[in-house]
């Protein structure tokens, strides 16, 4: 049966943040258990980017602490020789949305969301997805609440997230990109994302802006970008990029990379995005290995469109972009 719906996360088992693995397990099985308890057939998608050789699988131990999320677990490791091949800053260690591309690009859902492992839904974004279909070639969006480093998360229930009394900051989203997070929550029909062959692989010196990028692609393509109406909520951590922003030397900032115009140009991705055609071999329980293939890669290529500078003063849609 073909899920409604399918979640795509990437991780590893590298304790990022210092309790990755306990953030990432408490998030999954929140949202598992609130979805599954609003009728939304659904399969989560996790990518493992270039998983430590010496570590247990991440895939493993969410079957082994939470079996009843298992059926519904699809996860995909990336041979490390990938990251190697495809990174073109040195100091980047984590290639996220290439990593989501390989997720977005075997999802089996009618809609996809691309969201990150420790944000948890809210109640209004779990009744909208029980609503029924979503609206084709339409990216929703939602206002993203980080909940304060220490509130109790042993038990988390939507009282605790929704409370105000819990959060730090929120990120409001204004048409017409209804950016602020964007790499927490982007919801999208899955000929969609096809459509638009996911997040740039062109670009491949930063971590941080693929996500606004994402979204100038699309509206530059026609789609249409709105609100959920709800919130998500991330849950505060050391080593967040909202915690460690300013921590920048030489003008490029560790873990992220460099800051590069994000909202001004337009990325078109090989056909064979996601890794397409990287070879695959089965591990067992619904896991593949995704071997190193030098076909697989993708190409470097020059970036081929701009917005137009008017888009700067709002991002008017560009109907016409300007060949670089």
């Amino acid at each position: 049966m073909t899920p409604s719906l399918s979640i795509v996360v990437t991780g590893r088992n590298d304790d990022w943040g210092g309790d990755f693995k306990e953030r990432f397990l408490r998030t999954i099985a929140f949202n598992h258990d609130r979805l599954q308890e609003h009728g939304v057939a659904h399969e989560i998608v996790l990518v493992e980017w270039a998983p430590p050789s010496d570590r247990q699988r991440l895939s493993d131990l969410v079957r082994e602490a939470l079996p009843r999320v298992s059926p519904v677990l699809t996860s995909y490791l990336v041979d490390p020789r990938y990251h190697d091949a495809c990174t073109l800053n040195a100091r980047l260690t984590y290639m996220e949305f290439l990593a989501k591309n390989v997720g977005i690009r075997r999802a089996r859902g009618k809609a996809i969301l691309s969201t990150n492992a420790d944000i948890y839904l809210g109640s209004g974004v779990v009744k909208a997805l029980a609503a029924g279909p979503l609206e084709p070639r339409t990216i929703y969006r939602a206002t993203r609440t980080d909940v304060k480093l220490g509130a109790d998360e042993s038990h988390v229930h939507w009282d605790l997230l929704e409370d105000p009394r819990n959060h730090t900051t929120y990120k409001t989203i204004q048409p017409p990109l209804y950016s602020g997070g964007s790499g927490d929550f982007i919801l999208l029909d899955r000929d969609g994302f096809h459509a638009l062959r996911g997040f740039n692989e062109v670009y491949r010196l930063a971590r941080i802006g693929i996500d606004v990028n994402f979204l100038v692609k699309a509206y530059s393509s026609g789609f249409r970008i709105a609100d959920i109406g709800s919130a998500v909520y991330h849950t505060s951590h050391v080593g967040s990029y909202r915690l460690s922003k300013n921590l920048v030397e030489d003008g490029m900032e560790p873990t992220w990379g460099m800051r590069w115009p994000a909202r001004s140009v337009v990325y078109e991705n090989p056909e064979s995005w996601g890794l397409r055609d990287a070879p695959q071999r089965s591990l067992g329980e619904r896991t593949t290995w995704l071997d190193f293939s030098w076909d697989a890669v993708p190409p470097l290529v020059d970036l081929r469109r701009l917005v137009l500078p008017a888009a700067r003063l709002g991002l008017a849609r560009v109907s016409d972009p300007v060949e670089s």
